[in-house]
């Protein structure tokens, strides 16, 4: 298990923190900026190498072997590059990419093409357990998440989208992420009318599960994990106009038992 406040990456762009004694306050400063940003599912299917690309097992490649990498992104644990690169822009490229381990210098090739923000748009998380990369790629509170299985050297599931929160936009927990979504409701007045919802979902498989569903009137953010417990922030609101007024705003730490969703069960 692994909180976003052990594996978020740093100087990659973070967003400034808000009062939490102030919810509206939360809200807006973590959405005014926020564009609606649609997700572009990219399949990481396999592609075949330029000649000349190292190809051998991760355990050993280097990184001296690959000339022609472009520095993406780090965190305190690993590093992101992009390789043969195939199309997009200077900002933006689109390729292979390989994540390198700091502890170890082990260089993992990923399988499929990857498009990538550079110079701080795309911000590195990982699980813990040297399992799982995340992406965090955009340049607004609604971000696109691409997560990466190191053991498989591939994505693990389809694209996501995740909206940011107080306390972050995702917890890693048994081979499952657990996100704010990127609904949206038009009644909230801000930005593209950001709602989340808190789901989860199975890096095994791709499966989903909705853990608490935003609506005109209350909408979801994750907070931790302890144990096998999830803690999420509920806000609400009595009536569906009293957004605006932050005095209305009500919030409740509310907890989900992920128990049933471990790949032991």
């Amino acid at each position: 298990m692994c909180l976003l406040s052990s594996c978020q990456g740093t100087g990659a762009g973070g967003l400034p923190a808000t009062d939490a004694r102030d919810p509206l306050a939360t809200i807006v400063a973590a959405t005014l900026t926020a564009v609606s940003y649609e997700t572009q599912v990219i399949e990481a299917t396999p592609i075949q190498d330029p000649p000349g690309t190292p190809n051998a097992p991760a355990s050993q490649l280097s990184l001296d072997d690959f000339k022609d990498k472009q520095f993406v992104a780090e965190n305190a644990g690993y590093s992101v590059y992009l390789i043969n690169r195939t199309s997009g822009t200077d900002d933006a490229p689109t390729g292979e990419l390989l994540v390198v381990n700091k502890s170890t210098t082990q260089v993992t090739k990923m399988n499929g093409q990857f498009t990538v923000i550079i110079g701080g748009g795309t911000i590195v998380f990982d699980d813990g357990t040297g399992k799982y990369i995340l992406l965090s790629i955009g340049t607004y509170t609604t971000r696109k998440a691409i997560v990466l299985s190191l053991a498989n050297q591939k994505q693990a599931v389809k694209d996501l989208c995740i909206s940011d929160g107080q306390h972050g936009d995702h917890l890693f927990w048994d081979d499952h992420i657990l996100i704010n979504n990127c609904d949206k409701f038009k009644n909230r007045p801000w930005g593209a009318g950001e709602a989340p919802s808190v789901v989860a979902i199975s890096l095994a498989t791709g499966s989903m599960t909705e853990i608490a569903k935003s609506d005109l009137t209350h909408q979801f953010e994750v907070e931790r994990i302890d144990g096998n417990t999830l803690w999420y922030i509920e806000t609400s609101v009595e009536n569906e106009g009293d957004w605006i007024n932050a005095k209305k705003l009500k919030t409740e730490e509310l907890s989900y038992d992920l128990s049933p969703l471990s790949s032991g069960h």
